[in-house]
């Protein structure tokens, strides 16, 4: 897998919160941009514990420790499971206050709406002072945009009618607090871009150190790739407002760019370390490839390509090239080893003649790789395209250069294998 940017491997932070994360659920985004959907908010986060250095996150993963299973709605947390519900009615909420708030008819039940938005800042509060959850950055994201282009709507609309009709406003809002409506504003906005920004910490964290309980059979896309992937869509979907909240609060964030790059960096090294996870050594290859292979026809077929640029496709695509080459020559190295070896170096078939022991090796990995799926149709014409090309030639080759020896054991002709391996990846 390819390496990290200089700036994205740091595991410490003078001043990024060490965070307690959960698990997630995984859906699978679409192969095509504009297909997908943006990752809705889910349940759950779990509790928040500040620190002083990112390398804390290791001992306060361990209660958390895995992903859990699929939920429809999203990530959910056994303690926890109201956040997302929260968010919604604030979503909701905020957007009726909003109407009200352009309707030519403010003079009617300003008292109610006022403790509507009491309310909303109240849920916000909740929300934000709990353990960023990653599945809840987008929703939060949203909820940031629409208080925000209330904050525009109501001195407008709203505060000159307060004044004029000498409505209590200030105590109806700010119960026991005295502080202004702007100021209420400002702190939740505040608020929701700490939890996002440190949302995004806990996502790097937990793809990281990710571990899963099994990895996929016939070396498939991983599910933590399919989440990751739609996750990133979803950021981009949301990235004007996104940038504007990274580099606020007189911070020096990431970018989006940054967050991408380092996600998808992670990704890659949790992918390298659940690849040895795998007995056989072809089908480490087998899933690398599949994997570097839907990375990149996501990355390629969306704007994140954009984001990315042509230098980080062109990597991937030669770093795709690497990964199929190193899978032939790793899984039919024993096919392969019979016309380029004495046959002594084997030593169970070291009275057999070439050919024999090319059938029984060719039928053998032949077998093993039916149950091997590639999902992606091109990446799978290509794959056989590159094996045929390499054991089809060699095999004529050695047919053609030893036509008097054993010519009874002869089990397939060059065309007849290259019909076998076109059937093979289908799973």
């Amino acid at each position: 897998m390819s390496s990290c940017p200089s700036s994205a491997i740091s595991r410490g932070s003078s001043n990024t919160p060490a965070i307690s994360p959960t698990g997630t659920s995984l859906v699978l985004p679409a192969r095509h941009p504009g297909d997908h959907n943006p990752a809705s908010a889910a349940t759950g986060a779990p509790e928040f514990t500040q620190g002083n250095n990112i390398q804390q996150h290791q001992d306060l993963l361990e209660s958390a420790a895995k992903f859990p299973k699929q939920e429809i709605n999203g990530w959910e947390h056994p303690d926890l499971c109201s956040p997302s519900k929260q968010l919604k009615n604030v979503s909701t909420s905020t957007k009726e206050i909003s109407r009200w708030a352009r309707s030519s008819s403010t003079g009617l039940k300003v008292n109610s709406n006022i403790r509507l938005l009491e309310s909303v800042f109240y849920l916000t509060q909740v929300v934000t002072s709990t353990a960023p959850h990653p599945d809840h950055i987008i929703a939060m994201i949203r909820v940031h945009d629409a208080l925000a282009d209330l904050l525009l709507v109501l001195p407008k609309n709203i505060f000159p009618f307060l004044v004029q009709n000498s409505v209590p406003f200030a105590d109806e809002l700010c119960p026991r607090r005295g502080a202004s409506l702007s100021a209420r504003f400002g702190s939740t906005l505040h608020d929701l871009r700490t939890s996002i920004r440190s949302g995004l910490q806990v996502l790097k964290a937990m793809i990281l150190d990710y571990t899963s309980e099994v990895v996929p059979q016939g070396g498939g896309i991983h599910e933590i790739t399919k989440y990751l992937l739609k996750y990133i869509m979803s950021l981009q979907d949301n990235g004007s407002s996104l940038k504007i909240i990274l580099v606020s609060d007189e911070q020096e964030g990431e970018t989006l760019q940054d967050i991408v790059s380092t996600l998808i960096c992670h990704l890659e090294i949790m992918l390298e370390k659940e690849s040895r996870r795998y007995q056989d050594a072809g089908l480490k290859q087998m899933f690398l490839v599949n994997n570097v292979d839907f990375v990149l026809h996501q990355v390629e077929g969306s704007e994140i390509r954009y984001l990315l640029g042509d230098d980080w496709v062109l990597k991937h695509r030669d770093q795709l090239k690497d990964n199929i080459s190193r899978f032939i020559d790793i899984s039919w190295e024993s096919v392969m080893y019979c016309f380029h070896v004495k046959n002594n170096k084997i030593p169970i078939f070291s009275r057999l003649p070439t050919v024999q022991i090319f059938n029984l090796e060719f039928e053998k990995t032949y077998w093993i790789q039916k149950t091997w799926k590639i999902e992606n149709p091109l990446l799978r014409s290509i794959m056989r395209k590159s094996l045929s090309e390499k054991l089809v030639q060699a095999y004529s080759s050695y047919l053609e250069n030893n036509k008097n020896k054993a010519p009874n054991l002869v089990k397939y002709t060059p065309q007849g294998l290259g019909a076998l391996l076109s059937d093979l990846y289908e799973g």
